[in-house]
């Protein structure tokens, strides 16, 4: 019995379609037929029915399935631990991160750790906060990069926390909120704000930070108008309209030094952004798992020192 065998008939069991599992497999339908049937062959009977729309396991075929996920996911255990022993030259990294300040805050230390390390396999995960708890959890990635709230304090992570960046006010340079007296509140209401989605939980969060005027007035009156998820894109949109948004400085830097987006000039709102990096409690961290921690916290200090250098020029 074949892992490969069994490999595709997970992948059966999960679409209940053979062109689809084909697809994601990235294989033509008839080898996975062929494969399906070599090991119904080697089992003895049916493993899964046939019928016009949909193919559905068997009660063997259940059975089969159960053994086949723990039987994978041992071997992708063994694969790693092989990894482990022959270090930094031939393993592999495997990095989730949010789309919004996640992704900006791995890209510099992971291009570090490929140009010193470049057999290194490395494979970036870029996906919705709320998958990658998941994902960690069926092993398909070694590490997590994301904020405090989305997994600090869960017993099944460990969690190194990274420095906090202050969340700023933003707007494209020439915005008509620069040109005239500092704005207030009803003047930001004119535009539309912009930015991620937030659980309820992590807008609650920010509106805590805040000061209690502005706290007050913002969860009256401030609506979000433009859902994104992604940084890159959100200050694109920003630089071609009157929107505004409040950001983790960092992501933001190179716009500001390039002078394509600034700082609103509002009081300062004291409300930072905490990042860190998760990975499953008791697993031991790879040599290029704790290469790349070291180097993303040496980058998320150069950041902080940004940050700062910034904010006492505005």
């Amino acid at each position: 019995m074949e892992l490969r065998h069994l490999r595709h008939a997970l992948a059966l069991a999960e679409q209940r379609n053979f062109a689809r599992a084909a697809e994601t497999l990235h294989m033509t339908q008839p080898a996975l037929s062929r494969s399906i049937q070599s090991l119904e062959q080697t089992v003895g009977e049916l493993l899964f029915d046939r019928g016009p729309r949909e193919v559905t396991p068997t009660a063997l075929g259940e059975l089969v399935l159960r053994h086949a996920r723990g039987l994978l996911l041992a071997a992708e255990e063994l694969e790693r631990d092989v990894q482990l022993a022959r270090g930094l030259e031939l393993g592999e990294l495997r990095v989730g991160v949010g789309p919004f300040a996640g992704a900006a805050l791995v890209d510099v230390p992971l291009g570090q750790l490929i140009q010193r390390y470049p057999q290194l396999r490395l494979a970036v995960v870029e996906a919705p906060w709320q998958e990658l708890p998941g994902r960690l959890q069926r092993r398909e990635i070694d590490l997590v990069v994301a904020t405090v709230h989305q997994l600090e304090g869960q017993a099944e992570y460990e969690f190194l926390p990274l420095g906090d960046h202050p969340t700023v006010p933003l707007c494209r340079a020439g915005h008509p909120l620069l040109s005239g007296p500092a704005p207030n509140l009803s003047d930001l209401l004119r535009y539309p704000l912009a930015g991620p989605h937030l659980p309820e939980e992590a807008r609650q969060q920010l509106f805590r930070l805040m000061p209690p005027p502005l706290r007050r007035s913002t969860q009256e009156h401030l609506r979000q108008a433009i859902v994104c998820d992604s940084s890159a894109m959100l200050r694109n949109i920003l630089k071609q309209s009157d929107a505004l948004t409040l950001m983790p400085l960092f992501i933001a830097l190179a716009d500001l030094y390039a002078g394509q987006l600034q700082l609103l000039p509002l009081p300062a709102l004291n409300v930072r952004g905490r990042f860190g990096v998760a990975w499953l409690r008791g697993r031991t961290l790879s040599a290029p798992a704790q290469q790349f921690i070291q180097r993303l916290q040496a980058h998320d200090q150069a950041l902080s020192e940004q940050e700062q250098a910034l904010l006492a020029t505005a």
